[in-house]
């Protein structure tokens, strides 16, 4: 059976709503003077706005704000928009503004083949959703409404409220096989997007250059914040941050003393960030465990930063875990292409209610991921690739290697980079023991 014909019993009916935006102000120091520590607590909470800015706006450039554009081509190496891209599905994506109204989210309802439209707020956390798991597979109309909107949607839509005014919508939809591709853009076309009233978007005013640019830096984060009125979720804070040039307002030129002090803390901020999207401390035979919390309201400021940076749209974890390896088991020996592994999946496979698939990742120095080109433009493997050689126990044994293997394991060949790599397991639609942490990863092997 395919694995797309068992999900039709994954997910809760009517789970739409992932993360409640809260408008209570959230236990945080306030940051005084100009020293390192009030500066790592406002980079943390202004770099996710950062990162949403930066990619917003290359979406707000082509389609077009509140305008939907389709990716009906699986990524591969060429792809360098979005960090660790997967290749398991296509994507639709807008970014949405509602400064001018709500914007009306048409979705199709399928109940065989797996997917998920995900509504993330300026912070990058996942407030709502459609799809497999939290609509068990149904559509509908929806309004994404801003944090101001008080007015009335009609009979049968269902109102999605944010709490800030910029909004990234983005859909994955499975994709089986080269031979599935034409089916699941026929869905893919299913999914658009309108205004609901007459005043156009507000566009950007400040475009994101680079994360290490104090005043570029502290410009972005400022005007993210003033584009949406409020207190509604993370807003809450941000008076919090007013000493060290986090406010909301847009200055002309914030103080040379401030200036200097971020661009001589910058550099530390984006190291910080690379380190923690390690998760060293979850680590267990080679793989990082994520932090609870990743993708939703409730992850700290950190773990919200860190997945900005390493793994911008994170789903939250009921509908998608992320493991990570970057390590061999039991050292601090980096991965790399110029060694061979082997990593053994038990029979039965990894425990999802979807699928789940291994990804290769070329690290750059930023700490961004991305695809590495190989001879057959294989950038991940999974349950869905086909012609996979087993072991008579029923295990599957992926060949991880810069060189094609010999014979029919070449089948299970997953190409890697001539230097250091990182490999990324995704399991969509989790399984209990595996939320739970009580089914473990197995353990890469020198081969």
């Amino acid at each position: 059976m395919r694995r797309r014909d068992m999900i039709k019993s994954a997910g809760a009916l009517g789970l739409v709503s992932i993360a409640g935006c809260q408008s209570s102000l959230m236990a945080a120091p306030r940051a005084t003077g100009l020293g390192e520590a009030g500066l790592e607590q406002a980079f943390l909470y202004g770099y996710p706005l950062y990162e949403i800015a930066r990619t917003g706006q290359n979406r707000a450039a082509q389609p077009g704000l509140n305008r939907m554009g389709h990716r009906a081509v699986l990524a591969d190496a060429s792809m360098r928009a979005i960090t660790a891209p997967n290749n398991d599905t296509i994507y639709s994506s807008a970014q949405l503004e509602l400064s001018g109204g709500p914007v009306e989210v048409n979705a199709p309802t399928d109940f065989r083949r797996y997917f998920n439209i995900t509504f993330m707020d300026a912070f990058t956390d996942n407030f709502a959703a459609i799809g497999t798991g939290p609509t068990k597979g149904l559509g509908g109309r929806f309004w994404i409404a801003g944090p101001d909107w008080a007015g009335a949607a009609p009979a049968g839509v269902t109102v999605l409220t944010s709490s800030t005014n910029d909004v990234w919508m983005l859909g994955r939809i499975v994709v089986e096989g080269p031979d599935d591709l034409v089916a699941a853009k026929a869905l893919q076309a299913q999914i658009t997007i309108k205004p609901t009233g007459d005043k156009p978007p507000r566009p950007f005013a400040v475009k994101a250059t680079s994360a290490e640019d104090a005043e570029n830096f502290l410009a972005v984060v400022n005007e993210m914040l003033s584009r949406s009125p409020g207190d509604k979720g993370h807003l809450a804070r941000r008076g919090l941050y007013l000493d060290v040039g986090i406010s909301g307002v847009m200055e002309a030129k914030p103080p040379e003393q401030m200036i200097a002090a971020w661009r001589a803390y910058l550099p530390k901020g984006l190291a910080i960030l690379r380190e923690a999207f390690q998760f060293r401390h979850l680590i267990s035979d080679g793989w990082s465990y994520q932090e609870r919390g990743v993708g939703a309201f409730a992850a700290s400021d950190k773990v919200r930063a860190a997945i900005a940076l390493g793994g911008l749209a994170a789903l939250p974890e009921n509908e998608a875990m992320y493991f990570h390896s970057l390590f061999e088991p039991n050292s601090t020996e980096v991965l790399t292409g110029t060694r061979r592994y082997v990593w053994r999946v038990p029979r039965g496979g990894v425990p999802v209610d979807a699928f789940w698939s291994l990804t290769m990742y070329q690290p750059e120095h930023d700490g961004r991921y991305f695809f590495t080109e190989n001879p057959i433009s294989r950038y991940s493997i999974g349950d869905r690739t086909d012609g996979l050689v087993r072991n008579p126990d029923g295990s599957i044994d992926i060949l991880i290697q810069r060189d094609k293997p010999d014979g029919a394991m070449a089948a299970n060949w997953l190409p890697a980079p001539a230097g250091p790599l990182r490999l990324a397991l995704r399991a969509y639609l989790p399984k209990a023991e595996l939320r739970e942490r009580r089914w473990k990863i197995p353990a890469l092997k020198r081969a």
